[in-house]
């Protein structure tokens, strides 16, 4: 009887295991489009910012509202460096520059926060007088962290060297808060 009741046993699980292997039954109809999710794109925002010894060759400006800045992000900065009126061009230059003159070295840079993107100026001599900015017009790009997984290989959006091949890299136009 135990050889019975152990063949029967074995019988019905390899039954049950080859009927489970058969062929896949028809695909069902598709089901309803569940809403987008949001996708979160790059914005940029200018500002005119004036570094001189009062405010120690730097200067503080916060993000605006409508930019949600998480840690992953990542925050690039461009300065107005000409305008081609006959074009009808704005040429951009990706922050920091670096500047010779006779004193040695002078760096404008950035850094920035959840809150804020600072713009200040460095340099390998003491700074006076003569190294103030006076309202340079600053472009700041805060890029998504999601868009870091839709890079090219090899590529990094700090290798961007002026607005238009960021946007080139992204894909897109980036919207510019006023």
């Amino acid at each position: 009887m135990k050889k019975y009741i152990r063949f029967l046993f074995v019988f019905i699980s390899m039954m049950l295991l080859f009927t489970a292997c058969g062929d896949r039954g028809p695909v069902g109809p598709e089901g309803p489009q569940g809403p987008p999710g949001p996708e979160i794109l790059p914005v940029a925002f200018e500002f005119n910012a004036t570094m001189r010894p009062s405010n120690d060759f730097e200067f503080y400006q916060n993000i605006p509202n409508q930019i949600d800045v998480f840690e992953q992000d990542v925050m690039l900065a461009f300065i107005l460096e000409d305008y081609i009126q006959e074009d009808d061009l704005e040429v951009w230059r990706k922050l920091p520059v670096t500047e010779f003159n006779s004193r040695g070295t002078l760096l404008i840079d950035y850094d920035f926060t959840l809150i804020d993107i600072r713009i200040f100026l460095d340099a390998n001599y003491g700074l006076n007088i003569l190294d103030s900015l006076e309202d340079v017009l600053i472009r700041a790009v805060h890029i998504p962290a999601n868009f870091t997984s839709k890079m090219v290989s090899g590529r990094t959006f700090k290798d961007a060297e002026t607005f238009e091949e960021l946007e080139a890299m992204i894909g897109r136009d980036i919207d510019v808060i006023k």
